[in-house]
């Protein structure tokens, strides 16, 4: 894997804590998202995952409108910072 952009880093940092938070395990997000472990591994250390995969575990990990919106914020962080 290359280096996870920032973004990506944060996303999969963010994502890690919601498990954390929730008490939950990689395998059962993964398997409420009906994605593979390793999958889910990919998407926590930053890899550049699908929009499917992604919208998956924050499905399964049942993300509100307050999570939605750092995320996003993250995303817009991250464009700005790339266009200058």
């Amino acid at each position: 894997m290359t280096d996870p952009t920032p973004f990506n880093r944060l996303l999969g940092e963010r994502v890690r804590r919601m498990i954390v938070a929730q008490g939950r395990t990689q395998e059962s997000v993964a398997v409420e998202a009906g994605i593979t472990t390793s999958a889910l591994q990919f998407l926590l250390k930053g890899g550049n995952s699908t929009i499917s995969t992604v919208m998956a575990v924050l499905y399964a990990l049942d993300a509100g409108p307050s999570d939605l919106d750092a995320i996003y914020a993250d995303f817009a962080e991250h464009r700005k910072e790339r266009a200058e």
